[in-house]
C-alpha cells in the first residue's frame, strides 16, 4: 500500500536487493519502487526507507513477529504527561486539555479500550473557545484521566491478529 509518500508492505526474510544511489541492501520490492520513483523524478529520503522489526510508525512500534503495535517509549511520556496534567481542583488552559485530548486520541490507534478515558474531558471542554481561557479540572476529568494513565502503562498494545500462531 502506497499512501502518499508512505509505503507499508512485506517481504519473506532474505528476498533483498542492492539500492546504488543509498549504497545499501533493502527489500526488493523497496528498491523497485525507489527505482520507479527515481524514473518518475519523485524525491525520496535514505532515513525514510526503513523495515525490519520493530517499526517504528507515527511513534508506534510494529513488530511483525509478535504480530503487534506498541507505543513503549511514547507511552510512558504520555502517562507523564496526564499525570502532571491531572491535578484535581487546578485549572488548565483550554489550549492544555485540547493537547492531552489530541495526546489520548493518538493513543487510541493502538490501545482503543482507552476511550472511556475521553468522556469528561471532551463534555468539560465543549462549546468552550477562548484557547487562553482557564478551566478547572473535576473530579470526573481527573478520575478518568488517571484511570486511562493507569491502563495505558500497563497495556501491551494492540494484536493486528487473533491468532499469533499459525500452523
Amino acid at each position: 500500500f502506497i499512501y502518499v509518500d508512505d509505503s507499508f508492505s512485506f517481504a519473506k526474510a532474505g528476498d533483498l536487493s542492492y539500492y546504488v544511489k543509498y549504497h545499501k541492501v533493502l527489500p526488493t520490492a523497496m528498491v523497485k519502487l525507489l527505482l520507479l520513483w527515481d524514473e518518475l523524478g519523485i524525491p525520496h529520503e535514505e532515513r525514510k526507507q526503513i523495515f525490519g522489526s520493530p517499526l517504528a510508525v507515527i511513534g508506534f512500534d510494529l513488530y511483525h513477529s509478535q504480530v503487534n503495535c506498541l507505543m513503549e517509549e511514547s507511552k510512558y511520556s504520555l502517562v507523564r504527561e496526564i499525570k502532571a496534567f491531572a491535578r484535581f481542583k487546578s485549572r488548565r488552559l483550554l489550549r492544555e486539555f485540547e493537547h492531552i485530548a489530541g495526546s489520548l486520541n493518538w493513543a487510541l490507534n493502538v490501545c482503543p479500550f482507552l476511550r472511556p478515558g475521553l468522556s469528561a474531558l471532551y463534555a468539560k471542554t465543549k462549546g468552550k473557545t477562548n484557547s487562553k481561557g482557564l478551566i478547572w479540572l473535576n473530579r470526573n476529568v481527573v478520575t478518568e484521566l488517571l484511570w486511562a494513565a493507569f491502563h495505558l502503562e500497563r497495556s501491551n498494545g494492540v494484536y493486528l491478529l487473533k491468532a499469533v500462531s499459525w500452523n
